[in-house]
């Protein structure tokens, strides 16, 4: 699995056998957004004091919430199916290992900035294959919330 950035504002899921999805945000200053999973929408935005969770809905039904913690960890908490962690790893935190409540690493997100595009695609390794493609996605979009807010840019 590989997450491209197609234009500065789309990151598209693929895997051998083709498109898995997307997130496309509204535009290059915003953490606001969408993310499908084919043919459903999921509509990503802030809430919260100083904006500091996000939240994903469909339907106007919230799936999904994402938080850093205080330790600099972002937090995923699905409705139905519990919590998950995205932590940066490695020597210059460049890398992003998203784990389950059980502290059970299920993918790795490698980024691989492109100094002529100036973005940044994600290489993914994993074990077992992911079934929710919508966790995937939550997981580039908070490794690009992480290296954002860690650059300084919101």
């Amino acid at each position: 699995m590989e997450i491209q950035c197609t234009d500065k504002k789309t990151f598209e899921l693929t895997d051998g056998a083709g498109k898995l999805g997307h997130i496309s945000y509204e535009s290059l200053f915003t953490h606001s957004g969408i993310a499908v999973v084919g043919n459903e929408h999921f509509e990503i935005d802030t809430a919260g004091i100083f904006n500091s969770t996000i939240s994903v809905t469909h339907e106007a039904i919230n799936v999904a919430s994402l938080q850093m913690s205080w330790k600099g960890d972002i937090i995923i908490f699905f409705q139905n199916s519990g919590e998950f962690i995205l932590k940066a790893n490695g020597i210059f935190r460049s890398k992003y290992v998203l784990e389950d409540s059980n502290k059970q690493p299920l993918l790795l997100l490698t980024p691989d900035f492109n100094w002529r595009k100036f973005n940044y695609n994600y290489g993914i390794t994993y074990d077992k294959k992911p079934e929710n493609i919508l966790l995937v996605l939550l997981a580039a979009y908070a490794a690009n919330y992480y290296i954002a807010a860690m650059s300084g840019v919101y």
